[in-house]
């Protein structure tokens, strides 16, 4: 009777294996039709739409065979993938892929002049809702991280807490905040960076600015001929100088930042801080004003169900 337990396993691991090795065929593909200039076959790895959208890059298509591509990291959840890669000349590029009548095809790629930390491909392709989540996200059960008064002067309040998957950051604004991809003349930002203090994976720097993104609409002969200024909601988390991942929310929605009201709640994934075991994890979040924190700093509350 135990025996069925373990081979669903077995089978489970064999099927990620195997996706993994046909995400990673995906690039020595692409790889190869880069090298040789044959566009149809470059097309064909691409998601239908985007297919579509590459076919004005046809008559640019040429053979460049020096064109290398090697695998940093790959990983597989379901029928989406993330794919890290290194180039030649310091371009990496990202990859997003998903399944498309059961072949893996590329659904986004985007180029980095350095190299991607290879825990980002949790923020790129992140976890389920996790129990604090999925219990319905009771803010009102977590204790703020100033006095009332504090967070009047301040104009802002702080709370953290943190189940199996994610760690929960609340920034409350004493003023209603605008939605992502709103239009907005200035940004409404009034909080500091952040540091988030881990007991097994060390020191990060979370930078969470509502930046100013700009919308231009075009005539019929392709001119912009307006612009439009709109939120746009940037996290950046970084370890030592270096980025772990930058997401944004702003014209698109994001499962990792939500905006309602006069809330902004972030979602990191624990696993892009190298926390694969929350189970005796301690995490403090407060402003980054070294030696130590100016405005607050809290032991981020565990959810227990």
């Amino acid at each position: 009777m135990r025996i069925v337990p373990i081979v669903l396993l077995t089978l489970s691991a064999c099927r990620a294996q195997s996706d993994q090795s046909k995400v990673e065929a995906v690039l020595k593909q692409m790889e190869r039709a880069e090298q040789t200039g044959d566009f149809n076959a470059y097309q064909s790895l691409w998601t239908r739409e985007k297919a579509a959208e590459l076919e004005g890059m046809r008559a640019y298509a040429r053979a460049r065979p020096e064109v290398r591509y090697r695998v940093i990291k790959t990983f597989v959840r379901g029928d989406q993938a993330v794919l890290l890669a290194e180039g030649a000349s310091n371009s990496f590029p990202v990859m997003t892929l998903r399944k498309e009548g059961g072949e893996w095809r590329i659904q986004d790629q985007v180029w980095r002049n350095t190299a991607p930390e290879p825990n980002s491909v949790y923020a790129f392709l992140p976890p389920e809702p996790g129990a604090f989540a999925r219990a319905g996200s009771r803010w009102d059960q977590v204790a703020p991280g100033m006095d009332a008064s504090n967070a009047a002067r301040l104009g802002w309040q702080l709370k953290a807490i943190f189940d199996d998957s994610y760690l929960y950051i609340r920034i409350e604004s004493n003023a209603a905040l605008p939605a992502p991809g709103s239009t907005i003349a200035t940004s409404p930002t009034r909080w500091p960076v952040l540091k988030i203090t881990t007991s097994d994976a060390g020191e990060f720097v979370l930078f969470d600015a509502v930046n100013i993104g700009d919308q231009a609409t075009f005539d019929a002969s392709g001119k912009a001929n307006s612009h439009r200024a709109y939120a746009s909601y940037t996290i950046r988390l970084e370890q030592k100088d270096r980025e772990i991942f930058t997401t944004s929310a702003d014209l698109h929605p994001n499962p990792l930042i939500e905006v309602t009201g006069s809330a902004y709640d972030i979602r990191i994934p624990l696993a892009a801080m190298g926390i694969m075991d929350s189970r005796a994890t301690r995490i403090t979040v407060g402003d980054a004003q070294w030696p130590k924190s100016v405005f607050v700093s809290i032991a981020a509350q565990r959810y227990r169900r």
